[in-house]
């Protein structure tokens, strides 16, 4: 992993990699940034993966898939949806098919604004 990045928001990473693919990967793949947005899902991904879905709490498409080691699942029952969320993680690419930016290798930075 590379060294660490400021912080973006899940959008605004989700949105370069929509306008532009070939140049977010040259700007944001293989490295290690913080991430901020609100936990739109939170659990296993379809593989089974913990996971935390970030994006700007709006029914956007654009979204972050951070995927956390499986050491960390019992730290997910710290995150809601609604959260505002800040995770640090090594961003790889967008899915084409889902429009989702993936980020592995992901911790929990900080939760705000805990969800009621």
């Amino acid at each position: 992993m590379k060294e660490q990045e400021s912080i973006i928001t899940a959008q605004a990473l989700c949105d370069a990699f929509i306008a532009n693919k070939a140049k977010a990967e040259r700007e944001y793949g293989n490295r290690v940034m913080k991430i901020s947005g609100t936990a739109v899902h939170v659990g296993p991904d379809m593989f089974g993966l913990p996971c935390v879905e970030l994006s700007d709490g709006k029914e956007s498409r654009g979204r972050t898939i951070c995927l956390l080691p499986f050491s960390d699942y019992l730290k997910l029952r710290n995150v809601s949806k609604g959260d505002e969320v800040v995770i640090e993680g090594e961003v790889r690419t967008i899915n084409d098919s889902s429009q989702k930016v993936v980020v592995k290798h992901c911790r929990l930075v900080e939760i705000k604004n805990k969800a009621a």
